[in-house]
């Protein structure tokens, strides 16, 4: 995750300052898993995946920078994500963010 919010920094050419926040901490606020925080899975091995024979069938992965230096453009040339009947349902709710990133100091 860090490699990844790392590069989003970096191909997007803004300043952040990356903040972990415990599991706990985000259960404690509420944080629905996935939905208001993307790709936060708290299950014992979700991320556990075996790719090995997809590479043996041709799977090959890019890096991740790249991924989002192409999605950045994408985004910035004026594209939009394709319309969605959940869309309302992702994301985090800024109140609720406030709260957790004013825990962390």
């Amino acid at each position: 995750m860090s490699d990844l919010l790392m590069a989003c920094l970096a191909v997007t050419g803004r300043r952040g300052r990356l903040a972990w926040a415990s599991d706990e901490l985000l259960t404690a606020h509420g944080v629905r898993e996935w939905t208001e925080l993307p790709l936060w899975r708290t299950a014992k091995g979700t991320w556990a995946v075996d790719s090995t024979r997809a590479r043996a069938a041709g799977l090959v992965c890019r890096p991740i920078a790249q991924t989002i230096a192409d999605t950045w453009e994408w985004l910035t040339s004026g594209s939009v994500p394709v319309e969605h009947p959940r869309w309302d349902d992702h994301g985090i709710d800024p109140d609720k963010e406030r709260g957790i990133v004013a825990e962390l100091g």
